[in-house]
């Protein structure tokens, strides 16, 4: 993967249900002032504010945009950076980032109320049977992933792709390649979402099936880390 360009603006991907909240908090040690986040407001329906990317850059020095880039939802890296090139991600087990995301909505239903993201109505299977699935997470990328690409994508685009499951290695690389400072008691557990219905792990490959260029992508980064 690239190497990190201290001198250039760097977006970390925030993609949901991947530790992201405890991640920013190591980012806000690490960056400062320089931390700059991107984050549609769901109840107010307000679009992520658009920071000047080369006055901040002189400012604070380095600078770091965090959060939920969706270019579906016309505030991805394209329609707001289309200048920066260099990336850091976290991806998850495509299966239970879907389990996690069902539990977290089912128990916010008011939070998206007024949002285009629809509350799953019924039980946990039918949520993974149905139309959603773990193909979205594409819409958090920059530029069009395919089966045939995905691979050159990362390794051109990307400082570092970590994985949820092996979060202290993750975040011990990706400390090193910014050149940042990691002990893994930087670590905290938030924003954890409690699994009231037992999981269907029995429908893993089906779903796998479902959303193969998440799965692909996914396991092409925990490659690198087992």
């Amino acid at each position: 993967m690239k190497d990190y360009d201290p001198s250039k603006p760097l977006i970390h991907l925030h993609i949901p249900k991947t530790g992201g909240t405890s991640v920013r908090k190591i980012y806000r040690s690490w960056f400062g002032d320089g931390l700059l986040f991107h984050y549609f407001q769901e109840i107010p329906q307000e679009m992520p504010a658009h920071h000047d990317l080369p006055a901040k850059q002189k400012q604070y020095g380095e600078i770091c945009v965090y959060g939920h880039f969706n270019q579906r939802r016309n505030f991805g890296v394209k329609q707001y950076y289309p200048e920066v090139n260099q990336f850091v991600t976290l991806m998850r087990d495509p299966f239970e980032m879907a389990v996690s995301a069902y539990f977290y909505l089912t128990t916010r239903p008011e939070y998206w109320r007024n949002s285009p993201i629809q509350v799953p109505q019924g039980t946990l299977e039918e949520f993974l049977l149905g139309k959603n699935g773990a193909k979205g997470i594409l819409r958090y990328f920059p530029g069009k992933l395919t089966r045939f690409n995905y691979q050159n994508f990362l390794e051109t685009h990307f400082i570092e792709v970590g994985v949820l499951e092996h979060l202290e290695e993750s975040m011990r690389r990706i400390g090193e390649k910014l050149n940042k400072p990691f002990d893994p008691a930087m670590i905290e557990v938030l924003n954890p979402a409690d699994r009231s219905q037992r999981v269907p792990y029995e429908l893993r490959d089906a779903y796998r099936e479902k959303c193969i260029l998440p799965f692909l992508m996914y396991e092409y980064a925990l490659s690198r880390y087992e």
